[in-house]
């Protein structure tokens, strides 16, 4: 019997994708954002999106879905726990409350299975003061009858072309049958090395700072390995493939700098700026995409920062997913300023940094079917 799941915090869609792979039903779908709904629902026309917060969700509502709903996915915002936000200066945002309402709604909907996903960070985070987030999250899950497992996946051992360290949970109601860890494939000594950023990306229309368009164009240059030819599946070209206007100036810059170098401004010996336009290295895992990339990184090979459909081929979306929105945006705080805070919603580079990477989604959709078969063996033993 095929497994139906809700994704929490679904975003554009990336975990749902890859449980859609693994041959999950995902029937239902919560998103705030309504840019990253946008994407959602056009990539998932047979999934019902329940747009708004989490914590508007009606306790009469979830509970009618208890039967119906087998598993409960998705990842609470993380930037609460990110050692690169603003939890290094000792804030916490309000976000980290998610994780509390992703809880209750586990505790109504009662999945026989349950996915989180999460940042490192929230291995040592707070939900607030006095309250470490992974053991509440592990205390409260036991209490209402599941067996957790606490997983550590690098999503370049699962073939995707980028580095990804991310935490997640995963419980069973019950007693859980086997390590729920996915098996890596990638990687030194395993069946295939790890896929690298060229392998991912070089096929793409060539363009200069400024060129290209958000609409589909067609490929210009064959597809010249495995991972290329199934992102090509179902489509007959490329969107959002536009690259950021650069000043003659800064393309210069790029010019000048090597693979595995960056720009920055030098004060003193001391580096400021450091994450800035780092140049990728074209025959190794891209470096982590995040949701602020778009000023992260320098194409390996051409003098400006990665397009949208780039980051998602490293992030191992198919050409056929469309993102909705603005490519970019300007800060919060000065739509605040102008008066367009209702314009504050998630980029396509947002939307593609925040995503859970399809390949890593899939391998731990696999492993999910097979516990679910194996608790399925156990309570037919039983009886």
């Amino acid at each position: 019997m095929q497994l139906k799941a809700l994704d929490l915090f679904a975003g554009c869609g990336g975990l749902s994708f890859g449980l859609d792979e693994a041959g999950i039903d995902v029937v239902l779908a919560n998103e705030a954002d309504a840019w990253a709904a946008d994407t959602y629902e056009y990539n998932h026309p047979d999934t019902h999106m329940l747009r708004g917060d989490v914590r508007s969700l009606l306790r009469a509502d979830l509970r009618a879905l208890r039967g119906e709903i087998d598993l409960v996915a998705g990842g609470p915002p993380c930037q609460g726990f990110s050692l690169a936000g603003r939890r290094q200066f000792g804030e916490i945002p309000f976000q980290n409350t998610l994780v509390e309402a992703y809880l209750n709604v586990v505790a109504e909907v009662r999945p026989r299975l349950v996915l989180m996903e999460n940042v490192q960070g929230f291995r040592t985070a707070q939900l607030r003061p006095g309250v470490r987030a992974l053991p509440y999250t592990i205390e409260r899950l036991k209490d209402l009858g599941y067996d957790p497992a606490v997983l550590s996946l690098q999503a370049a051992d699962f073939g995707v072309p980028s580095l990804r360290a991310r935490v997640f949970v995963v419980a069973v109601l019950g007693a859980m049958p086997f390590d729920p860890t996915p098996v890596p494939q990638f990687g030194e000594g395993r069946v295939q090395p790890y896929r690298n950023c060229l392998e991912a990306i070089s096929d793409l229309p060539l363009l200069a700072a400024g060129q290209g368009v958000d609409g589909q164009v067609a490929y210009t240059a064959p597809a010249i390995n495995a991972y290329q030819r199934t992102m090509r599946i179902g489509s007959a070209g490329v969107t959002n493939h536009v690259a950021m206007r650069h000043t003659p100036r800064l393309v210069e810059r790029f010019r000048t700098i090597p693979p595995g170098s960056s720009s920055y401004r030098s004060v003193e010996g001391v580096t400021v700026y450091k994450s800035n336009n780092q140049r990728l290295v074209g025959d190794v895992p891209s470096l982590c995409i995040t949701a602020n990339f778009q000023s992260n990184y320098i194409h390996p090979q051409q003098h400006r920062n990665l397009t949208a459909r780039e980051a998602a081929r490293l992030m191992s979306f198919p050409d056929r997913y469309v993102f909705r929105g603005k490519r970019t945006l300007m800060s919060k705080a000065l739509l605040d300023k102008e008066g367009r805070s209702d314009e504050a919603n998630l980029s396509q580079y947002n939307q593609i940094g925040n995503a859970v990477p399809p390949l890593l989604a899939r391998a731990l959709g696999e492993r999910l079917v097979a516990l679910s078969d194996a608790c399925r063996t156990q309570r037919v033993l039983v009886a």
